[in-house]
C-alpha cells in the first residue's frame, strides 16, 4: 500500500509540475502541433508517438498531427524539420537512426546538435528481439549462423545506418554469420516481408512485434540486451546464445524542436512530455512494448546524444560501414 501511495503521489506531483510550467506563461500553441516522424505508420516511433498524442495535446491545449516522413534513415524527415519555424508548432520524434546517419553521411544538411534543440529523451529500449519466420526452420542463433553459411539468409532493415542494420551487422561480425541485407523504408513493411519469407530474419523492438510472436507467426530466438526481457523470460540473450560482446541497446526515442525556439516554449513542451509519459496509460503502453519512460532535461538529453554519437562512431568502425 505504501508503494502504491508513493507512485500515485509521484504521478500527481509530475502532473502538477507540468500544469504549473505550461500555465506559468501564456500557452504558446495557437494551432495544431505537427510531430514529424522519420518512420512510416506502424513503426515503433510511430506507435509510441500516436499513443502519446492525445494526452500530450491535452497538456499543450492543441491537437497533435502526426506527419510520417519515412526514407533515407531519417534524413528526409530531418531536412524537412530543419526548415520548420522555431515556434513550437513543429516537433521531431526521432530514434537513434538519426544519430547513425549523422555519423555515416558527412554531407547531410543538418546537425542534430547544432540545428536542433533536444527537448527530452522520451523512452529507451534495452534491447531488440532477433526474429525469424516459421519457414526458416531454426530455433536459436547457432542454427541461424550455420544456415547462413550454407544458403542465403536475408534480413531486413530501414536502410544503411538504420538501427536494425547496425544491430544485425554487429551480429554478423561477432557470430560469423553471413546474413544478407535487404533495405526497406522502415519496420512496417519489414514485418509482412518477414512473414511471407521474402526475408528470413530481422531485429525489432518488442513493441511492434509482440502480437505476431504471441500468435505464432514470428519466432523470437534471442534478445540483444544485457539481460533477458522481463516480458519474454524464455528468450535468451546473445551472450547466452554463445555470441559474446554482442550487446546492442539501440537507444530509444526523443523529441526535438528547431534551433532558436524560445526557451519558455521548450520548457512548456518538456513539462508536457514529462507529464504525458508519467500517466498510467503511457507507462503501461511503454512497459508492454519493452520501453522505459525517461523524461530527461534538455541538457541531459544533449549530453546523451553526444555520448551516443561517439558510441555509434565506434560501432560503425567495428562493422566497417563506409562513410561519405
Amino acid at each position: 500500500m505504501r508503494k502504491i501511495l508513493f507512485i500515485l503521489s509521484f504521478l500527481f506531483l509530475n502532473i502538477c509540475y507540468a500544469k504549473n510550467i505550461i500555465h506559468s506563461t501564456e500557452n504558446y500553441a495557437n494551432r495544431p502541433i505537427r510531430i514529424i516522424l522519420p518512420q512510416p505508420a506502424g513503426g515503433s516511433a510511430d506507435t509510441n508517438a500516436r499513443a502519446m498524442s492525445e494526452t500530450l495535446g491535452n497538456f499543450l491545449g492543441q491537437n497533435i498531427v502526426i506527419d510520417n516522413r519515412a526514407g533515407a534513415g531519417g534524413i528526409i524527415a530531418g531536412e524537412i524539420f530543419s526548415k520548420a519555424p522555431p515556434d513550437g508548432h513543429t516537433m521531431l520524434f526521432a530514434s537513434g537512426s538519426l544519430i547513425t546517419n549523422q555519423v555515416i553521411n558527412k554531407n547531410i544538411s543538418f546537425d542534430i546538435i547544432r540545428d536542433f534543440i533536444p527537448v527530452t529523451q522520451v523512452a529507451k529500449t534495452f534491447g531488440y528481439i532477433v526474429l525469424v519466420n516459421t519457414h526458416v526452420g531454426v530455433t536459436n542463433i547457432k542454427e541461424l549462423v550455420a544456415l547462413s553459411k550454407k544458403t542465403q539468409v536475408n534480413y531486413g532493415s530501414g536502410g544503411i545506418g538504420n538501427a536494425l542494420h547496425l544491430g544485425t551487422e554487429l551480429i554478423n561480425i561477432r557470430s560469423g554469420a553471413k546474413l544478407f541485407h535487404i533495405p526497406y523504408k522502415g519496420l512496417a513493411p519489414i514485418i509482412p516481408a518477414l512473414m511471407s519469407n521474402e526475408i528470413q530474419v530481422t531485429l525489432a523492438p518488442p513493441l511492434t512485434v509482440i502480437q505476431h510472436i504471441k500468435s505464432g507467426k514470428l519466432i523470437p530466438i534471442a534478445y540483444t540486451g544485457t539481460k533477458r526481457w522481463n516480458n519474454m523470460p524464455d528468450v535468451p540473450t546473445m551472450a547466452e546464445s554463445g555470441v559474446s560482446n554482442c550487446v546492442y541497446e539501440p537507444g530509444g526515442h526523443g523529441i526535438f524542436v528547431p534551433i532558436k525556439t524560445p526557451m519558455n516554449i521548450v520548457n512548456q513542451i518538456h513539462a508536457a512530455v514529462v507529464a504525458t509519459i508519467n500517466t498510467p496509460k503511457i507507462i503501461e503502453h511503454f512497459s508492454k512494448g519493452g520501453y522505459t519512460p525517461i523524461g530527461s532535461t534538455p541538457m541531459e538529453f544533449k549530453l546523451y546524444l553526444k555520448s551516443e554519437l561517439k558510441h555509434t562512431t565506434e560501432i560503425v568502425r567495428t562493422i566497417k560501414i563506409e562513410t561519405n
